[in-house]
């Protein structure tokens, strides 16, 4: 019984950490009149959750998501300017355009830009790479080569979406944001500890192979 009131507790603390962080996330948005604030209060918010996800659930989140918020404020900007004017595009294209064949080049736009998208603020937040066109190119390449990871991402941000709107449409409303970034932030973070893992695994062979006999 006792085990279950703190396994309980433990869980109502998480979701009233996903409120908070999502206030926050609304806030930075709205008083950064949306295009300031969208992208920064994003990288601000999945940092954070990339500190739970490695074990730090301890950390005061109002301090940190006002420093990740800082340091991620340029390029924020700029990634939201230009993944919202793509998406812009595209939506635009998808609603005007009549010509099946062009119909179905937007459509690989779509998955293109929706795979690029799912990995670039985590990029942005996980790896301390420099310049956004290489942020850009390195989204596509990861979202392809794990292509596997990306589907189920896309799969159960659908269902989970389409649970919550079913049952508990209220959630979305306090803490929607929070949960769809918390999942898209733990299921990014299981593809580049692989890719970390294989790094480190090939380095060991190689200098296994090249060390010189005793």
């Amino acid at each position: 019984m006792i085990q279950f009131v703190e396994t309980l507790n433990q869980w109502c603390m998480r979701l009233l950490r996903l409120v908070y962080l999502n206030l926050l996330w609304t806030l930075a948005v709205v008083l950064g009149l949306g295009i300031f604030g969208l992208g920064p209060a994003t990288a601000a918010m999945l940092s954070i959750q990339r500190q739970w996800i490695r074990g730090n659930e301890d950390a005061a989140i109002f301090p940190a998501f006002v420093r990740y918020f800082r340091e991620n404020f340029k390029e924020g900007v700029l990634l939201g300017i230009i993944y919202g004017l793509a998406g812009y595009v595209l939506y635009v294209d998808l609603l005007y355009v009549s010509s099946w064949y062009v119909r179905v080049v937007v459509l690989l736009g779509v998955f293109l830009y929706m795979i690029s998208l799912a990995y670039i603020f985590p990029l942005l937040v996980h790896y301390d790479w420099k310049g956004i066109g290489f942020k850009i190119r390195m989204s596509f390449v990861i979202g392809f080569s794990h292509l596997q990871y990306t589907l189920v991402l896309f799969v159960a941000i659908v269902v989970s979406g389409g649970l919550i709107l079913r049952f508990y449409p209220g959630i979305l409303t306090f803490a929607g944001a929070s949960l769809m970034g918390y999942l898209v932030m733990w299921m990014t973070h299981q593809v580049f500890t692989r890719m970390e893992r294989a790094a480190a695994a090939e380095e060991e062979d190689i200098a296994v192979s090249v060390s010189p006999k005793i």
